[in-house]
């Protein structure tokens, strides 16, 4: 048994087993894929942090909390903003290299954000930056890796998470047992059939999370990034925030600018703003894409030389030309409900990244602060350890949930498919599903239709021999989720939009926790967080 299971290759995770592996701990990093291919890699965006005056934590804070639509946890907001810079610096002695000017670092301005204080690395290839960093580190330590390795299930035993079960490298079905499993694998942005996620982020450590009985919350925001180049590849292309920064207009069909007209911030709005802006727009005019206009970035080659590449090896000059673009999915703010060090409600588990529910995003995710969060949660988790504490305390997103020594009953998960069907087939029909009624915008209507199809597509035993059924499995128990939340959240708040229901409703500021074989239970804000 080793000491540290770190399941996830991504910013969170690697950063996670760096501290631990630094600290004489035992640890095993156990990732779906190549130990350089997570969902970190594809993050043009870059990473926030308050690092230089004018601007400070308490900025950075307001912003977040602005962002998060009254959702955020304010302690874990603090936690990250104040830890936040500390993280970057010990990210740069890693050797990450990030942009500058005139011999400084340079900060750029993404939407939400009230200073420029976003740090990129080669323009628009920051995520690729950061993983490269941090993978060079984890090879430099005594951290086991164990690349194209499966987790299916975790091993719960006495009401303790001892490790995982799942396929190595060669399909064969194997155990891993560690004192401490640490869940960082992403997201599950292959809910939906336009996304920016790699084909791994199928929900997996959500999905195990809520299988073995821990309580997951917030699964109904999944934020939709509103700039995604409308183009077939797949993952869809990103066209980051930071064209925007520099001048980049969106503009409908008849080439009006319209954002001035939906947000104080116009084109630097929160992301859910734009990208509500933009389904709307496409709803009512029967139009799959709308344009951004990025003609006025004279140094677009040289700033932004990824999307630059990308664009014109389509034959797009951005220079000349509007592009073309569209939301897709892309940051799920929900999670795994996880205490101020990453702690979950099983003992023996913990939460970082994207597959946790901290508390920092709300209803919301500023843009840029994911790689922060995983960048300071990873590493606490790790401290939190060290210090001896085993077990979730009644902090951050777990504030006002009931904690128990026990484990709490699992609810029955949803199967994957009838044996007979085509698991490839099956999820291509969910997602389409799922983009077609649990997107962007939603009603009661589409949210049953949504349910129901989910309920078929469930229905019927499956043997789960290998790794694409799993897949589909995980999938279908995290749909089953975010539309259970999605019905029971009767309003319209941050990347959440109800058409039946598009006023925020005061009595509904909490989260939808999903715990044990009840239904969701909702924890208000007063119960949650301080003021």
């Amino acid at each position: 048994m080793v000491d540290v299971l770190v399941l996830g290759s991504g910013v969170a995770g690697l950063s996670a087993s760096i501290h631990a592996a630094r600290a004489g701990l035992r640890v095993v990093v156990l990732t779906k894929g190549e130990l350089a291919h997570s969902a970190t890699r594809y993050a043009q965006g870059g990473v926030a942090a308050a690092l230089e005056t004018p601007d400070s934590p308490t900025l950075h804070y307001d912003d977040t909390i602005s962002a998060g639509a009254g959702l955020c946890d304010r302690d874990a907001v603090r936690v990250m903003v104040t830890e936040g810079p500390e993280r970057v610096r010990e990210l740069v002695a890693l050797g990450a290299e990030f942009d500058q000017a005139n011999g400084a670092l340079a900060f750029a301005r993404e939407g939400g954000h009230s200073m420029a204080r976003v740090l990129h690395a080669g323009g628009d290839a920051t995520g690729m930056e950061i993983e490269r960093a941090l993978v060079a580190a984890v090879r430099d330590t005594a951290a086991e890796v164990l690349e194209s390795w499966f987790a299916t299930d975790l091993i719960v035993e006495a009401d303790r998470v001892v490790g995982v079960r799942g396929f190595d490298a060669h399909g064969v079905r194997e155990e891993v047992r560690a004192s401490q499993t640490v869940l960082a694998t992403g997201g599950a942005g292959q809910l939906f059939s336009v996304t920016t996620n790699p084909t791994l982020s199928t929900g997996d450590g959500i999905a195990m999370a809520r299988r073995g009985g821990a309580a997951i919350a917030d699964i109904e925001f999944m934020q939709f990034h509103p700039t995604a180049l409308h183009h077939p590849a797949m993952p869809r292309p990103l066209l980051s925030e930071a064209l925007r920064g520099e001048g980049a207009i969106l503009r409908d069909e008849r080439g009006v600018a319209f954002m001035a007209d939906e947000h104080p911030m116009a084109d630097l709005a929160p992301r859910d703003v734009v990208a509500r802006a933009i389904a709307s727009r496409l709803r009512e005019r029967g139009l799959d894409h709308l344009w951004l206009d990025a003609t006025p970035i004279e140094t677009f080659p040289t700033r932004f030389p990824s999307i630059w590449h990308a664009c014109m090896g389509i034959g797009l000059d951005p220079q000349r030309e509007w592009l073309p673009v569209a939301p897709a999915a892309h940051y799920l703010s929900g999670g795994v409900c996880a205490d101020l060090d990453g702690a979950a409600t099983l003992r023996g588990l913990w939460a970082v990244g994207e597959v946790a529910c901290s508390g920092v995003h709300g209803a919301n995710r500023l843009a840029s602060n994911s790689l922060l969060d995983g960048l300071v949660f990873g590493p606490r988790s790790i401290e939190a350890m060290l210090r001896g504490k085993d077990g979730p305390e009644p902090t951050g997103a777990l504030r006002g949930v009931p904690l128990s020594d026990r484990a709490l009953p699992a609810p029955t998960p949803p199967g994957a498919a009838d044996e007979s069907s085509d698991p490839a087939k099956a999820r291509e029909e969910l997602q389409r599903i799922m983009t077609a009624d649990a997107g962007v915008l939603r009603d009661v209507h589409s949210l049953e239709r949504a349910r129901a199809f989910v309920g078929r597509i469930a229905a019927g035993p499956s043997s789960f021999e290998d790794p694409a059924t799993e897949e589909l499995r995980n999938l279908t128990t995290v749909a089953d989720a975010l539309v259970a939340a999605a019905v029971a959240r009767t309003e319209s708040r941050g990347t959440h939009t109800r058409l039946d229901f598009p006023e925020p409703d005061p009595s509904l500021e909490g989260r939808f926790v999903l715990a044990g074989e009840g239904p969701e239970m909702f924890v208000p804000l007063a119960e949650r967080t301080r003021a």
